[in-house]
């Protein structure tokens, strides 16, 4: 991996996957409920490499899920690649569509299709667009207390048309508490890790480890992020080393 810009896959740096299961969006009705949230980030990483420039960044979601499980999501992020003279983009828009699936009461699927598009990137003449599109399906298994999660990722041409990629990350989470200190509705622990393969660049492996409490729409994640990449293969700065990362987020129902 050359450059802190290589980025990929779903949302948040942080978080997996989401799996709704379609029971719930029926007793909403047939065309189930909106949903929206916003984070503030002290680091904005995405497979371990800090796409905000190890500062802090704003990221805000829309959600649309409807009976049959298929659903729509809208999420945005700042961001900087410390690229002012070229491109000299500050946002990310990534836009899914979606269907997620109980395979039974435990154990969930999901596959969907997401475009990254970054809005005001602006490719100087012979150079390529930052724009890709990637197929992802995840799938979920509730062990109790604890659970389980993969996911792979495809795209037929990464970030900066740069070609063929793939990742594949796993994950557990496990409840800790049922509340801590004021976050009434528990304390939960999590880790991913996982490994991106690119034709350009070099393959890296990826992971998390932290924690995550909640009171109502409020949930404050704190973990330590990081990669196996050298410094010396990281053109910006230490946007591929280890660091901690602090998450403030609020999840409005619908």
């Amino acid at each position: 991996m050359k450059t802190s810009m290589w980025k990929a896959g779903l949302i948040g740096a942080l978080s997996l996957m989401s799996i709704a299961p379609a029971a719930q969006a029926d007793e909403a009705g047939a065309w189930g409920p909106f949903t929206a949230g916003a984070t503030l980030t002290s680091d904005y990483r995405f497979r371990g490499i800090s796409n905000s420039n190890r500062d802090a960044a704003f990221q805000a979601w829309g959600q649309y899920d409807h009976a049959s499980g298929f659903f729509g999501n809208i999420w945005l992020s700042t961001i900087d690649f410390q690229d002012e003279f070229s491109y000299d983009s500050s946002i990310e828009i990534d836009a899914t569509v979606g269907y997620n699936h109980m395979f039974s009461e435990n154990t969930g699927g999901t596959i969907k299709g997401v475009y990254y598009w970054y809005a005001d990137a602006d490719a100087p003449a012979g150079l390529p667009d930052y724009d890709y599109f990637e197929l992802i399906a995840a799938v979920e298994h509730d062990l109790g207390p604890a659970s389980i999660s993969g996911e792979i990722a495809w795209s037929p041409d990464f970030f900066a048309e740069s070609g063929d990629a793939v990742a594949l990350t796993g994950g557990v989470t496990y409840p800790v508490m049922d509340s801590f200190l004021f976050f009434t509705d528990g304390l939960e622990a999590s880790a991913h890790a996982g490994y991106q393969w690119l034709d350009v660049g070099e393959d890296y492996f990826f992971y998390d480890i932290g924690a995550t409490a909640s009171w109502g729409i409020i949930s404050v994640d704190l973990r330590w992020v990081s990669t196996d990449i050298d410094n010396i293969d990281c053109s910006l700065a230490d946007n591929c080393e280890g660091g901690v990362v602090l998450s403030v987020s609020a999840d409005l129902p619908g």
